[in-house]
């Protein structure tokens, strides 16, 4: 895979071009912004692997106030030491996910249903992920946007039972990695091994086609699943926000 910790860092950074809105997406040497615009915290995110309090405050702080959405901001690496001045300022740690890769994943056995969306499954693959997650319809809209199966480094993946979309998530090739992103099934469904599927059958072919591994930041809920798959864990990230922004927030 040949990537430190700060390498992945900022892949995962780039990555986010996905659903981030070009006006609101920075890749700096050591943090980075990517933000949708839309109400949703989670695609509102900066990242701070500086221990410079003022990279902190000018290039993540103030471009998060600057776009004024419910937002998170990360803290990973160095970054970690500026956790006191984002309490100074009123924010407060709201947890801490891990940030995994994958650089081999088994290949599935027999048909799998599952295969690249087109644009025309784009309305189910949205309301599949605020389904899951409670987004407005601007928010998935963003997380699952059209440029996401128009361009040949991204995808929107989808396994199927019958005609019915059952789980899904996007991706963004950076670097030679595979990086996902809003990962979903539906509430009845999990527990089935669908998901488990739909990722087994997307990264093996994916790493068939010449890609070197796989990055993401999990949910707590979705760890076990990942390191089911052989994901393995880099490091854990600090997330802060502004307490009105996630009050509530599960």
């Amino acid at each position: 895979m040949g990537q430190n910790g700060s390498d992945l860092r900022q892949t995962l950074g780039a990555a986010a071009r996905l659903w981030a809105s070009p006006d609101h997406h920075h890749v700096g040497p050591d943090w980075w912004v990517a933000c949708s615009g839309e109400r949703s915290v989670t695609y509102n995110v900066a990242c701070c692997q500086s221990s410079d309090n003022q990279v902190l405050l000018d290039c993540c702080l103030q471009p998060i106030l600057d776009v004024g959405k419910p937002a998170i901001i990360m803290l990973a690496g160095p970054g970690l030491a500026t956790a006191q001045k984002l309490a100074d300022v009123g924010w407060v740690g709201v947890g801490a996910l891990p940030l995994m890769t994958l650089t081999e994943v088994a290949t599935p056995d027999g048909d799998n249903p599952a295969r690249a969306l087109t644009q025309e499954d784009l309305p189910a693959a949205r309301g599949l992920l605020a389904d899951t997650y409670g987004l407005d319809e601007a928010s998935a809209s963003a997380a699952v946007p059209d440029r996401a199966v128009a361009d040949p480094d991204m995808g929107v993946w989808g396994l199927f039972d019958g005609d019915r979309l059952v789980s899904s998530f996007t991706s963004a090739t950076e670097n030679g990695m595979v990086v996902v992103w809003s990962m979903a099934t539906r509430a009845e469904c999990q527990g089935r091994g669908y998901g488990r599927q739909l990722l087994q059958a997307v990264l093996s072919s994916q790493l068939d086609l010449g890609a070197t591994g796989s990055l993401l930041q999990s949910s707590a809920a979705g760890e076990k699943l990942y390191r089911g798959l052989g994901y393995t864990v880099v490091e854990y990230w600090q997330l802060w926000s502004r307490p009105r922004w996630v009050m509530g927030r599960a």
